[in-house]
């Protein structure tokens, strides 16, 4: 693939932007009140402590600070960075900050402290990961069609910050700096899970047929697993490599009789460019790189294959359960990229997994697709994709389908291993 032919496939996966369609709900913190009465009538040598006291206090089970609301289905979440360097702070919690105007959840320092806060009402199933900014200088707003500079992201790169409060990190495929997290009472659960042991692990590598990159391919076998036992192919394997969550539940699931023994193979991306080119893929572009991954599993080619995957991920799941139903038996798509392709803004097209399953007469093999609430972008065009499934009878529900979360690892890892284990327990 020529220069020019690869930088015309990588524009159409570009995914719609737009501003947050409602405003930040914002609210106000008993907690923070009483502190600053407290500071209002404090005398100078008096503030550190007082600050002290509600870090001590108030904030003791972690960050960030939850509390009632008026509302019984709401909690109010209040964000708390703590700093004396940082003159400004921002929040960047996964599709409540609006990344076209920062401005809007720029924290609020206390007067005469180095504490920020920022407190919002939310629903009580609410999970996202977060972060804090803290730029040298104010964010500059970002107008609709004309995003950051790449000088302007690199300053945002070096200001990212991780919440050292909170109650769960995770690590961060795009940054050194952790994800935080905060998952009120009622969000999407952990999955059931225990130590995974016996699994045998191979380690391959294969070429992708688009993008031309040498990816890794690692391979793990459940040790009651034979040749024809069910396959789970992972897309953005390198993810779940580093989390255990999923290998661990995939283990509860199978130690409890849940599902089958299976091979569970977690294809790694050549980087975000890579992954564009050969997950948002051509018909006969798809069916090789599953005969490549096919290669590395030698005599498991006639076992029943889930494919897996987030965002362009979920994409090619879905795909590969309309292009290619013989081998592929089932699929979990979490946030799929269905407005793919982006092609010319004055002639909009239907996003291709909706073309490709009209023309299959709406056949499918059956797929679990799961998507979050707050990704304004993408949720309608998913639940019409669950819809159409749906009146085909080839959508498989789960209690953690329809997440209040955004484009969001946080929630894919507590998801989908519910989907993974609905999957199997077909073929028990």
């Amino acid at each position: 693939m020529d220069e020019q032919a690869r930088r015309a496939r990588l524009m159409r996966t570009i995914p719609p932007h737009s501003f947050r369609p409602w405003p930040l709900p914002r609210a106000v913190s008993p907690a923070v009140q009483r502190l600053e009465a407290a500071l209002a009538a404090a005398s100078a040598d008096q503030v550190s402590a007082l600050v002290d006291q509600f870090v001590a206090t108030e904030l003791a089970d972690g960050t960030p600070l939850i509390e009632h609301s008026p509302k019984p289905s709401h909690s109010i979440v209040t964000f708390c960075y703590r700093g004396a360097g940082a003159k400004l702070v921002y929040l960047a919690a996964n599709r409540l900050t609006d990344h076209l105007d920062p401005a809007d959840t720029l924290m609020r320092r206390l007067d005469r402290t180095d504490l920020a806060v920022l407190s919002v009402e939310m629903p009580n199933d609410w999970i996202a990961g977060y972060q804090f900014i803290t730029p040298p200088a104010p964010l500059p707003s970002a107008a609709l069609h004309e995003p950051f500079t790449a000088r302007q992201l690199q300053s945002i790169s070096k200001s990212i910050r991780t919440d050292p409060l909170a109650r769960e990190h995770l690590p961060n495929k795009l940054h050194p700096e952790q994800h935080s997290v905060i998952a009120l009472p009622g969000a999407v659960p952990l999955p059931a899970s225990s130590r995974a042991e016996g699994w045998q692990r191979s380690d391959h590598q294969i070429t992708t047929p688009v993008s031309g990159n040498d990816v890794p391919v690692t391979v793990f076998r459940h040790s009651q697993a034979g040749a024809d036992a069910p396959v789970v192919l992972v897309l953005d394997g390198e993810v779940w490599l580093q989390d255990d969550l999923l290998i661990n539940s995939l283990h509860q699931a199978i130690s409890t009789g849940r599902t089958p023994p299976i091979q569970l193979v977690l294809l790694h991306a050549g980087g975000a460019g890579a992954r564009q080119l050969d997950y948002a893929c051509e018909l006969d572009e798809s069916e090789l790189l599953l005969e490549k991954v096919a290669d590395v599993l030698e005599g498991s080619v006639s076992a029943p294959w889930i494919t897996a995957g987030s965002s362009l991920g979920g994409l090619f799941a879905m795909l590969s359960a309309v292009r290619h139903r013989g081998p592929i038996a089932g699929a979990v798509a979490q946030s799929p990229s269905l407005w793919w392709p982006s092609d010319a803004p004055m002639s909009p097209v239907v996003g291709r997994w909706f073309t490709e399953f009209a023309d299959a007469a709406g056949a499918s093999s059956p797929v679990v697709v799961q998507v979050g609430l707050l990704e304004n972008t993408l949720a309608t065009t998913v639940l019409e994709a669950r819809e159409a499934l749906r009146s085909r009878g080839e959508l498989i529900e789960t209690p953690v389908d329809l997440v209040r979360g955004g484009h969001d690892i946080v929630w894919w890892r507590r998801a989908l291993p519910v989907g993974l284990i609905a999957q199997l327990a077909r073929f028990n």
